[in-house]
């Protein structure tokens, strides 16, 4: 399960955010994660969960984003999504293909709360 070291890693990211900005608290999350990331949201949003208890994130709503796999074909120039993992152009089967999205993994935003008294 590579949730639980994803939430942590972004749990920590976002702490030392809020350490670096001094914001006291994190209300909500918004992740964009690509389909080839092979994300399950449940099981992320159990172990971000799990991993904020104690920190500034604990009780944030967190909402994932999942993005479709995109790619560009440089044959014949269409733009293909796919569910599956399969670069080749469903029109032309040339494996000439640019990815342009899937492999997304970013903190689109966050709704933070007020500046700690230092």
């Amino acid at each position: 399960m590579h949730e639980l070291s994803l939430a942590e890693a972004i749990n920590k990211t976002i702490k030392d955010l809020c350490e670096r900005s001094a914001w006291a608290r994190v209300r909500r999350i918004v992740l964009k994660i690509g389909h080839m990331r092979q994300v399950d949201p449940e099981l992320l949003s159990f172990a971000f969960n799990v991993v904020a208890k104690g920190t500034v994130s604990e009780d944030a709503e967190l909402s994932i984003l999942e993005l479709p796999i995109v790619f560009k074909c440089h044959a014949c120039g269409k733009k293909i999504g796919s569910e599956a993992m399969t670069f080749i152009c469903q029109d032309c089967g040339s494996t000439d293909v640019e990815l342009l999205s899937g492999m997304e993994l970013t903190i689109e935003s966050m709704e933070v709360e007020g500046r700690q008294v230092l």
